[in-house]
């Protein structure tokens, strides 16, 4: 998505963009892109930094064969997927543990003048060199095995053959031993020829088909046991249809989906509960205990689907499938005065007006750089990602509407830090009340007369 919408899509994408769920869980790929079981063509990978041939000098090109008998496992990460950024030292650890046995590629679709000043910065920061080959500005791996969340591991063993698709959990000592000892057994996902049961639901487990030629459709769900918490929205821009798919999410977050749409992000710092009893709408709670909260009727899948000319409406039509299957609750958007951590000009001059030129924004943990961006995007990549933990709202207050061109070094994550940071923008941070945009739910009046 252009802009605004970009950041709450990249949210989506690497979070965990906490639920911001996010499970960072690699996609099913059997119905796309080469699958388990499957050999991998002897592509020629280039853009490759920190990396030695066979006879121990620096390239910037291999071919996969070239990795022939070892453990080969394929790294699809980005600078800003938080959980990518901390798996880059226990792939290190598992490269030095089993040496010769196995490969570590990183590969990343930013460009070279992206990822690897942040790569730098990072290893300053843990004052450790990291001897991770890396692979900039990379498009052939990623249409072989496409993915939507991040990170993404594919493991391919010494023959070439793909044997594993999976998310950061799997990558352990444990599961690369038995990989290298070919001991890890997967079944290949086999298909099936369409059939049809007019006795069970219409595309459910193949029932009708596989559901490529859907035209509009909307599913509500119970919690489904097995299947990790998380969501993504397709871009305002899909041309052919637009989706929405929510898995295993608590009523309150459905409602900070539907109602945030394309527009705005409600942290959970921007939702105000007024309900008899809020412990339905959400807990502290973890673990297996967490678990049996969701099986308790609390945690809800809902995917719906429309053509390109619904796709500005798409999250109305969620709010009024959420009403329809949720009547107990009225939730509404209303301007609260709320502490803040509010943006403000600390001078009258001017030191951030843009000079003009392409619009690029680039972010990290460590940092951003905005050139002909605005204040809003500073604001909105904060609340979705760095501080979606914080107690209290990002918001701007500077009235400032002019594009700005910043560069920020500075933990983004920290207040302290940033406001350090801006001060040589002369802008700061201010905790203060202010009227802000509050997701608000309430108990609905027909809930309200059965109490």
């Amino acid at each position: 998505m252009k802009k605004t919408t970009i950041y709450i899509v990249l949210a989506l994408l690497c979070l965990n963009f906490s639920v911001r769920a996010q499970d960072n869980k690699a996609v099913d790929v059997t119905l796309k892109g080469i699958q388990i079981g499957q050999k991998v063509p002897d592509v020629t990978i280039t853009g490759l930094h920190n990396y030695k041939d066979a006879n121990g000098k620096p390239a910037t090109t291999a071919k996969l064969s070239d990795f022939k008998g070892k453990l080969l496992i394929l790294d699809f990460w980005a600078t800003w997927c938080s959980p990518c950024v901390a798996m880059i030292p226990k792939m290190d650890s598992l490269q030095n543990v089993f040496g010769n046995k196995i490969q570590f590629l990183s590969i990343t679709y930013q460009t070279e003048k992206e990822a690897l000043p942040f790569l730098e910065k990072f290893e300053a920061q843990k004052r450790k060199h990291y001897n991770l080959p890396v692979i900039t500005t990379e498009k052939e791996l990623h249409q072989l095995f496409p993915h939507v969340y991040l990170p993404h591991y594919v493991w391919i063993d010494g023959n070439g053959v793909v044997k594993a698709i999976t998310g950061f959990e799997a990558v352990n000592e444990i599961n690369v031993d038995k990989a290298i000892k070919n001991s890890i057994q997967l079944e290949q996902k086999k298909d099936m020829k369409i059939r049809y049961d007019a006795s069970k639901p219409f595309l459910i487990n193949g029932n009708g088909g596989d559901g490529s030629n859907l035209i509009y459709h909307s599913v509500f769900t119970g919690f489904t046991d097995g299947m990790p918490a998380g969501y993504s929205i397709s871009p305002l821009l899909s041309y052919t249809k637009r989706k929405i798919t929510a898995r295993n999410l608590s009523i309150l977050q459905l409602y900070k989906l539907a109602y945030g749409g394309d527009k705005q992000y409600f942290g959970w710092n921007k939702v105000i509960l007024e309900t008899r009893d809020a412990a339905k709408l959400k807990t502290g709670l973890t673990g297996k205990e967490l678990l049996d909260w969701k099986k308790a009727n609390n945690s809800y899948s809902y995917e719906v689907s429309v053509p390109a000319h619904l796709a500005n409406k798409i999250f109305s039509l969620m709010v009024d499938d959420i009403n329809k299957v949720i009547p107990q609750y009225d939730a509404n958007i209303e301007s609260r005065k709320t502490k803040c951590y509010v943006l403000r000009k600390t001078t009258t001059g001017d030191k951030m007006k843009s000079i003009g030129g392409k619009v690029e924004n680039q972010f990290s943990g460590l940092g951003c750089i905005l050139k002909n961006s605005t204040l809003n995007d500073l604001v909105m990549r904060l609340n979705v990602f760095y501080m979606q933990n914080s107690q209290y709202p990002i918001v701007n207050g500077t009235g400032y509407s002019y594009r700005v061109d910043m560069e920020i070094n500075a933990d983004l994550s920290d207040m302290k830090a940033l406001n350090l940071a801006l001060a040589n923008y002369d802008l700061q941070f201010v905790l203060e009340d202010f009227d802000t945009d509050m997701l608000v739910v309430r108990d609905s009046e027909a809930q309200k007369s059965k109490i």
